[in-house]
């Protein structure tokens, strides 16, 4: 139904009116035309935690989903970004299909957030949504992991305490290539680093918490003494990788400032 002939007929293009269908389900609200309705949806659902069902008007495909701020969803499948780099079948079908062509189903709202994930099941076990690709609410992977996976969780993936920090720190420097990052990837997963590895992740350490520096102005003579290049880069008011560029040429950082490391 488009929204001339929602208007010839003296309704809105989206109704409360609670409707029936082949479930027995009686949605809380239905919004025939996602395109003419988007601005409703999203002033109507705002801070609402919900249980939602897209409805393919063409294929008659749905999707169950669930939301804590109901909104706060509507706004990323709104966004064509998003739904280009997100690449599941409901993503997919928005985009193929149009926003024109799909309807969207309030089927409950929830009063508490804890409540979102059984209700979201037993939507998910009463209607059997086409577009859904997991079928247990709340999974992250959608499917029990084996014993064997299980028993590796439990005994194979041990990382000292040492590694784990390092990892941590070596990952917020953003100074590692993504050939570094992807080893560290696996050694998370309980595989040994390799030696060169280490050392780099050891590098990547110091440079973003080990290094004490000596800032001089040039114009003033005078010297101050800093526990980081961080702490160093807020003080004279330019960025990290200034400071490190400064460091590393000897050049001089908005012609004033001269940095070195401590002895």
């Amino acid at each position: 139904m488009n929204f001339f002939l929602h208007l010839s007929i003296g309704l809105h293009p989206y109704s409360t009116k609670q409707v029936n269908n082949s479930s027995g389900l009686k949605p809380v609200v239905i919004y025939h035309n996602c395109e003419l309705d988007k601005t409703q949806i999203l002033r109507d659902n705002k801070d609402k935690p919900a249980i939602y069902r897209w409805i393919n008007n063409i294929n008659h495909k749905t999707y169950v989903g669930s939301s804590a701020n109901l909104t706060v969803r509507l706004y990323k499948y709104f966004s064509i970004t998003h739904l280009t780099k997100y690449k599941t079948p409901i993503h997919n079908a928005l985009l193929k299909y149009g926003f024109n062509n799909f309807s969207l189903e309030i089927l409950e709202y929830c009063e508490h957030e804890i409540d979102l994930v059984n209700r979201e099941q037993y939507y998910f076990d009463l209607l059997k949504p086409e577009y859904n690709i997991l079928k247990v609410a709340g999974s992250p992977l959608g499917f029990k992991h084996s014993e064997k996976t299980l028993e590796f969780f439990r005994n194979d993936r041990k990382v000292s305490e040492e590694t784990r920090n390092n990892l941590s720190l070596a990952a917020k420097s953003r100074i590692l290539t993504e050939s570094d990052k992807t080893k560290i990837s696996i050694a998370r997963r309980g595989i040994k680093l390799s030696d060169e590895t280490r050392a780099r992740i050891s590098a990547a350490t110091i440079a973003l918490i080990g290094v004490s520096v000596i800032v001089k102005n040039v114009k003033t003579d005078t010297e101050l003494h800093y526990a980081s290049l961080t702490d160093a880069a807020k003080a004279i008011g330019v960025s990290r990788t200034a400071v490190r560029k400064a460091l590393d040429t000897g050049r001089t950082v908005k012609g004033q400032y001269l940095v070195a490391t401590k002895n």
